[in-house]
């Protein structure tokens, strides 16, 4: 055992050191700011005490629901039923963002050994310096509110699911964790196109005279889905009485502008994609000069590196299963009325983002060159810049 330790620690002394640092770092970025929307410590103190509802109704949380005389919060549980045995010690003065710091700093582990798969060391290791420092994630992994500390809870499970399917292969398991992602955020839930396009041998074989298929896999596959399914369901049954989400819904946001056309609807497609492309932060003709729109900013202004994606081996299975994922997975942000702002960037796109890092990985080809480097670079300068701007100079515009 104490050599399998020491062997790992010797062979993977630059990404630990990785994962120190982008712990330490996002530590000290967040300033304490998500602590005030701590929905999940809540939910989780309510699930300690057999409640799925909160007793009180905190003046600075605007987004509980009443329903039949109580308070309900309407994000998926997932996060709270990590935070239980954290809440059962530390009570509701549990520090909620320590969940996103510490989750948001294993996912840059889990990225590099998944990348480790398919590319070389450099462009591994590369890659997951940009995610920890050059992506989303920094800022708001290190602010960690409800919303953004869902969102990479999500990721981590997205991540132990891919990283079981290349590994190990229990479907069973693959399944779980992405089912669990669901329990972060609704959308995680499409994860699951990736394994069906990257392992689609796994369940169905094109044979030349007949179509093989593997029911055992199948069967385990969306058995693995059914705990998340299950629990999902007597959750919101038992608030709600329904079997579905409508915690929604029940928000009096529907007279705001973004919400014309209803929660959902085919029409928001153009707006959302505007600004995923093309939202922009202020310029002002003096000091700072360049002011963060906490409304949205362009993906690949937040992250030019990005910009290598245009590069990606897209007739490999890896880059177009990644592809597609990114699609399927952006359609339910691209139909809601809400863009998710606060936010640095778009922060929907979190939920793919680490099929975006695929995909600039494999834009990277076989070396990592001169200006992958420079676009690296300027990505952690930019995320640099959001997090010194919002966090610490409390200077953003809508």
């Amino acid at each position: 055992m104490f050599k399998k330790i020491s062997g790992f620690l010797k062979t993977n002394k630059k990404i630990l050191f990785l994962f120190l640092i982008t712990l330490i770092v996002y530590a000290f970025s967040g300033q304490g700011k998500g602590a005030y929307y701590n929905y999940f410590v809540l939910m989780a103190d309510a699930f300690l005490h057999g409640r799925f509802y909160l007793v009180f109704h905190p003046s600075w949380l605007n987004e509980l629901v009443l329903w039949h005389g109580r308070y309900y919060t309407v994000y998926p549980p997932g996060p709270a039923i990590l935070l239980i045995p954290f809440v059962e010690i530390f009570g509701t003065a549990f520090y909620q963002p320590a969940l996103s710091i510490v989750l948001g700093a294993f996912n840059v582990i889990l990225c590099n050994k998944f990348l480790s798969k398919f590319f070389s060391k450099e462009i591994s290791f590369w890659t997951s310096v940009l995610y920890a420092f050059g992506t989303m994630q920094w800022y708001h992994a290190s602010v960690g509110s409800v919303w953004y500390a869902a969102h990479i809870v999500a990721m981590f499970f997205i991540w132990l699911g891919i990283l079981e399917l290349v590994n190990k292969k229990r479907l069973f398991l693959v399944s779980f964790f992405i089912g669990f992602a669901y329990l972060a955020t609704i959308p995680s839930a499409l994860a699951a196109v990736f394994v069906l396009i990257f392992s689609k041998e796994e369940f169905i074989i094109l044979g030349k005279e007949r179509l093989k298929i593997n029911y055992k896999n199948i069967l385990l596959f969306c058995a693995g889905f059914l705990p998340a399914l299950i629990f999902s369901a007597f959750y919101n049954y038992v608030r709600f009485g329904a079997f579905y989400d409508i915690g929604y819904s029940l928000l009096p946001v529907f007279n705001e502008p973004w919400y014309r056309y209803g929660l959902v609807s085919v029409r928001y497609i153009p707006v959302h994609l505007m600004e995923i492309f093309t939202a922009m932060p202020k310029f002002v003709q003096k000091p700072p000069f360049v002011i963060p729109s906490l409304f949205a900013m362009a993906l690949w202004f937040v992250t030019p590196a990005f910009f290598l994606i245009l590069l990606a081996r897209f007739r490999t299975r890896l880059v177009f299963a990644s592809l597609i994922t990114v699609l399927f997975m952006s359609f339910p942000s691209l139909i809601h009325g809400g863009n998710g702002f606060t936010q640095f960037g778009f922060r929907h796109a979190l939920d793919f983002l680490p099929f975006l890092l695929i995909l600039t990985a494999s834009g990277m080809r076989d070396k990592i060159k001169p200006i992958g480097i420079i676009l690296i670079i300027l990505s952690i300068l930019v995320n640099l810049w959001g997090v010194v701007m919002i966090n610490f100079l409390n200077t953003w515009t809508l």
